[in-house]
């Protein structure tokens, strides 16, 4: 197994409740695209419970720059694979964020 960190530019769009992320960002000039899970370090900024949560729909305003951990995976038998961590939001302004609030439900 391979592990090496990178820091990406792009729009960031985060699901909490399954700790899953989507980075859209260009590699060498290409629009590339990496999913993944988010760590359990950041996924605790983004619950609401905490009293500075940070509002995930708000991270994807604007592009941020951001910090993945992908892990090369080799197993016997099976074709390598990439598994994408997303450890940090590096230029996350906290000012700007504010606290997460609840989405009001829709009226039926």
């Amino acid at each position: 197994m391979d592990e090496h960190g990178n820091e990406f530019i792009g729009t960031v769009y985060v699901l909490p409740e399954s700790r899953s992320f989507e980075l859209r960002t260009t590699v060498h000039g290409v629009p590339h695209t990496v999913t993944g899970t988010i760590s359990q370090q950041l996924a605790a900024k983004f619950d609401d419970h905490s009293p500075d949560a940070i509002d995930p729909r708000q991270v994807a305003l604007r592009p941020r720059r951001v910090e993945v951990l992908t892990r090369e995976i080799h197993e016997r038998h099976r074709a390598p694979r990439k598994v994408h961590l997303l450890t940090r939001v590096i230029d996350l302004d906290m000012a700007e964020l504010g606290p997460a609030r609840p989405v009001p439900a829709p009226a039926v």
